[in-house]
């Protein structure tokens, strides 16, 4: 079955003619699927203009190609769906344009995505920084790809933890009834406050003088070699890590987080969580 794409174009000034993709339409017989811009920003300086217009536009292009019509106000009949898509491209002279359909063998969902990547120009995503945060979220994660179906049971967030003067809250906490063990995530690809280096030293010291056995592990994100500031970065690293490592939490990284997970979970049975 062949498929037909056309391109949702806007353009700000018909007279002048400069034109910018917006959206992408796929369709044959039996389906339509539309995709717009996720971002606007390069659109609306194109435009310099409010472009509410253009993504109410888009919102109702999606309902329509949800209820198998070509845009808004589109009406099923007779004429083949190529055709009344080309009258639209030949007769729309407004700030929304739509280019006349071309064929294409591939289905419509691949045609849809190839059509998109080529012609929707998204601006490159951001990586994510790997603050604490991520280091917070990469510890959980850690932990509950070793647990499995078991996690959502036993990790908890805010799990409290009883220490010699009071309790403490760490970032993961794996417990059934009573906790097996606990991990603080934390990251030196940062500047690290003192404040939370010394809290996390508060919780361990405190956790550990009254339970010195308890496994207590610290996550760490280690400074990038490439970070301008990565000497400065790395002193700190090496002084806090040791720090924590005489108080007697175990210091871990993205590597080696898995097999310490597994290694304390090896006396556990994990779908009793009891001693074995």
């Amino acid at each position: 079955m062949v498929s037909r794409y056309s391109i949702v174009q806007y353009v700000p000034n018909p007279i002048a003619d400069e034109r910018i993709n917006i959206g992408v339409l796929a369709f044959d017989n039996d389906r339509v699927c539309v995709r717009f811009l996720s971002h606007w920003e390069r659109v609306k300086r194109f435009g310099m203009e409010d472009i509410h217009f253009l993504k109410d536009f888009a919102s109702r292009m999606e309902d329509a190609a949800a209820d198998g019509l070509l845009f808004p106000g589109d009406s099923p009949n007779e004429t083949p769906k190529q055709e009344r898509l080309i009258r639209v491209a030949q007769n729309w002279f407004n700030s929304i344009q739509l280019t006349e359909p071309r064929g294409s063998l591939d289905d419509v969902d691949s045609l849809l995505a190839d059509i998109a990547d080529t012609c929707l120009l998204e601006p490159p995503e951001k990586p994510k920084p790997r603050d604490r945060a991520f280091a917070v979220q990469m510890t959980r994660s850690k932990i509950k790809n070793v647990l499995g179906d078991a996690a959502k049971d036993l990790v908890k967030s805010n799990y409290p933890l009883s220490g010699y003067r009071t309790k403490h809250k760490f970032d993961v906490v794996v417990a059934n009834g009573q906790p097996y063990f606990a991990a603080q995530g934390i990251s030196f690809k940062v500047q690290v406050k003192e404040t939370l280096q010394d809290s996390i030293s508060w919780k361990i010291s405190d956790v550990k003088k009254c339970y010195p056995d308890f496994p207590l592990a610290v996550v760490t994100l280690p400074p990038n070699p490439k970070y301008p500031a990565h000497n400065k970065l790395e002193r700190n690293y090496q002084k806090v890590t040791s720090m924590y490592s005489k108080l007697g939490a175990d210091i871990l990284t993205e590597d080696n987080m898995g097999p310490w997970v597994k290694d304390h979970l090896k006396p556990i049975d994990t779908t009793t969580m009891e001693p074995i």
